[in-house]
């Protein structure tokens, strides 16, 4: 019952988002709000940390402000769909640091777990002078406390602007990471394409090191954002929601 709850939600999401997105074309002087800020918000990942569906990006939380979320993935098309939830915080400039829930399909454990990750990031340019042009660069780890697979990364992201005026943008991600196991996400090169195909949405397309992932994100307002995706081959849903203290 929840698999087919969650999968029609999933598809009643993309029925009403697609259509609603491309009649809108909100401005600044529009109905709501700036559609601009969507395309340079940082995203949650679906597995703990700021990213695209697994792969981190070189963004992060903004200083004293909180990301959570919640996602469902159908995991080999089981009766039950597997959990995954957690939060993001960055308490000062430059740092995030967070906590992520995974359900047992997840960790190999045979049982839920709860792991930690942390990353730190800044532009090139601040470092080493490299010019305005220059990408940011953000070094974390995921799994810190080595529960499931801890994993170890530095990623660069670099943002071109496609359409400033109706805020169309490409965000590019590389990165190279290390992490315990064999055939695990994030071991090796890893690498995503982030871009704006219509107002309030996003669309990330990524190879992990070992999947094909990918994600269609929609903003509803500035704070709540629900998501469908595929992670290698598995349907999966959710929601983030972002807020200040």
């Amino acid at each position: 019952m929840r698999a087919q709850l969650i999968a029609a939600l999933a598809v009643a999401l993309l029925i009403v988002t697609v259509p609603a997105c491309l009649a809108q074309g909100w401005d600044a002087g529009g109905q709501l709000w700036d559609a601009r800020v969507v395309s340079s918000m940082p995203t949650q990942s679906w597995f703990g940390g700021t990213g695209m569906v697994v792969i981190p990006t070189a963004e992060l939380v903004p200083q004293m402000r909180l990301a959570a979320h919640y996602h469902a993935v159908d995991v080999d098309n089981k009766d039950d769909w597997e959990d995954v939830w957690g939060l993001t915080a960055s308490i000062y400039p430059g740092i995030e640091a967070g906590v992520t829930h995974l359900g047992s399909a997840f960790t190999g454990t045979g049982s839920d777990e709860l792991v930690y990750q942390a990353k730190i990031g800044a532009n090139l340019n601040d470092l080493l002078k490299l010019g305005p042009d220059s990408p940011d660069i953000a070094f974390g780890g995921r799994d810190l406390g080595d529960v499931v697979s801890e994993a170890y990364y530095v990623v660069l992201s670099k943002e071109f602007a496609v359409d400033e005026l109706d805020a169309k943008t490409v965000n590019v991600s590389f990165g190279i990471g290390n992490a315990d196991g064999n055939n695990v996400p994030l071991d090796g090169v890893f690498v995503g394409v982030d871009l704006t195909p219509f107002d309030f949405a996003r669309l990330q397309i990524e190879h992990d090191g070992e999947n094909v992932n990918a994600a269609l994100r929609y903003w509803w307002s500035e704070w709540a954002v629900t998501e469908i995706g595929v992670l290698d081959g598995n349907m999966g849903a959710g929601a983030s929601v972002y807020t200040g203290w």
